[in-house]
């Protein structure tokens, strides 16, 4: 059950205080949707259970500091999004990506090669694509395809300036479409040798 945010401040109060129930509660509120996130930007069980705990373990010997100056669950996610960056720079490699529906459809579809590139599984060469991301661009498209979040939400969460948050995502989306019509053209050119042959 979501809790108000009037209710949500009580229950701040009084887990600062040492109320584990009232911490309970305000966990409870948040945790799926921290998960799915863990989840999404590590793509690994694992290692995103790992993330979880380490997550909310942090909250709680941070709790104290928390001063309302963002909503709590920014403040929560930022701590989890920091926690999956450490996760992600330890393991170096992670297995599969997250597939945003929304890059499928900023890339815009080469009517001249639709052939071509039906002989590639559009899908799975965008997901290796956003797997090439780095951690950051990959979190910033993942907050704005998926979770539907707005460039200045974003930027709250990460503690940059909108700008840099908008450079992150139109750089992958533009870094992805490059290296896609490339590897168009590399399958034109491949295509057209076996027709000569």
């Amino acid at each position: 059950m979501i809790v108000s945010q009037l209710h949500e401040k009580d229950l701040i109060k009084k887990a600062q205080e040492g109320n584990s129930k009232a911490f309970e509660r305000l966990i409870k509120n948040y945790d799926r949707r921290i998960l799915d996130m863990l989840l999404n930007i590590l793509k690994n069980e694992a290692d995103a259970a790992d993330a979880y705990q380490n997550t909310f373990m942090k909250v709680f010997k941070n709790l104290h500091s928390f001063k309302g100056n963002s909503s709590f669950y920014t403040w929560i996610y930022r701590i989890a999004l920091n926690t999956a960056y450490t996760h992600y720079s330890k393991r170096k490699k992670v297995e599969g990506v997250f597939i945003s529906e929304y890059i499928d459809d900023v890339i815009a579809d080469d009517s001249s090669s639709e052939d071509i590139f039906g002989k590639i599984d559009k899908r799975e060469a965008v997901r290796n694509e956003i797997e090439m991301l780095s951690v950051q661009q990959k979190s910033v498209v993942y907050m704005k395809s998926y979770e539907g979040k707005k460039f200045r939400e974003i930027a709250e969460i990460l503690s940059l300036n909108e700008g840099t948050v908008k450079k992150y995502f139109h750089r992958a989306v533009q870094k992805i479409k490059k290296n896609l019509d490339t590897k168009i053209q590399t399958v034109n050119c491949a295509f057209i040798k076996d027709k000569k042959i």
